[in-house]
């Protein structure tokens, strides 16, 4: 470590999630401005690899960001990498992450926060800072892997698959207006019901990219968006505009008979 550096503060914990989750996250870069708003505005990728990725990033707060350049790169001979600031506010700043199995779904997370200090009597309030913020952005990321893992292990509804479905029906539409938002069971598949501008509109509620929760993921511009990568899909049709490849499988509407009734229908 250079001397230059000064170590603000440790942090560690034990996270419910295996090292392959653990790690699949840390080469998530892509997470970083929706998951985690507190500390990234946005992303943007120079590099990426099996050592890791490399990303402009701009931070908190939107209405004056600021601009930074990280790497982070893993080590080559044990379970830790480097999350380095190379341009920017802190530059030269090292937090090193060393990652140690504790079991199947667990595994013990030891942080060590470098950074470059002209006055060493700062220290303890910038690591202070350092520790609060890691204990927030590794809940949000215990969170998403403990989420993922159970989805993987099926435990958790999937992302909806092409297929035959029968349609649902919602009883009378003003008794259906009075739930919304809610969520449909579909033969163990969640589809979300909500009413947008007086229009009652449907979607899966498990994003097609990663198995993000869309139970509760907000809505702008007639797009549901995922709150695990910012991933966002038409409502009308489940197209991606970002991500063309990456889009809804399955269509859910919701239609009316004469009588009053509603029921979601797939397509």
């Amino acid at each position: 470590m250079s001397e230059s550096l000064t170590l603000a503060a440790t942090y560690e914990r034990t996270v419910a999630a295996s090292l392959e989750r653990v790690w699949e996250n840390v080469h998530d870069w892509e997470h970083l401005p929706s998951l985690h708003s507190v500390a990234f505005c946005s992303i943007a990728l120079e590099e990426a690899g099996p050592w890791g990725w490399r990303a402009r990033v701009t931070t908190p707060p939107e209405e004056a960001p600021q601009k930074l350049v990280i790497e982070l790169r893993r080590d080559d001979d044990a379970e830790r990498y480097h999350a380095r600031t190379l341009e920017g506010p802190g530059t030269g700043a090292d937090t090193i992450t060393t990652l140690t199995p504790r079991g199947p779904d667990a595994t013990h997370v030891h942080v060590e926060f470098w950074v470059p200090l002209p006055d060493p009597s700062h220290a303890d309030a910038i690591g202070r800072g350092m520790v609060a913020l890691y204990t927030r952005l590794w809940d949000e990321d215990e969170s998403m892997m403990v989420r993922r893992q159970a989805m993987l292990d099926g435990r958790a509804p999937g992302v909806a698959r092409p297929g035959t479905r029968e349609p649902i029906d919602l009883g009378p539409v003003d008794a259906l207006r009075a739930t919304l938002p809610s969520v449909i069971d579909a033969n163990g598949e969640p589809f979300r019901v909500l009413e947008v501008e007086g229009k009652l509109l449907a979607h899966s509620a498990v994003c097609p990219h990663r198995g993000g929760p869309l139970d509760d993921a907000a809505i702008e511009d007639g797009h549901v968006i995922c709150p695990w990568h910012g991933y966002r899909f038409s409502l009308q049709d489940g197209s991606n505009p970002d991500h063309e490849r990456c889009r809804m499988a399955v269509r859910a509407t919701v239609e009316f008979d004469s009588e009053g009734g509603a029921r979601l229908v797939f397509a």
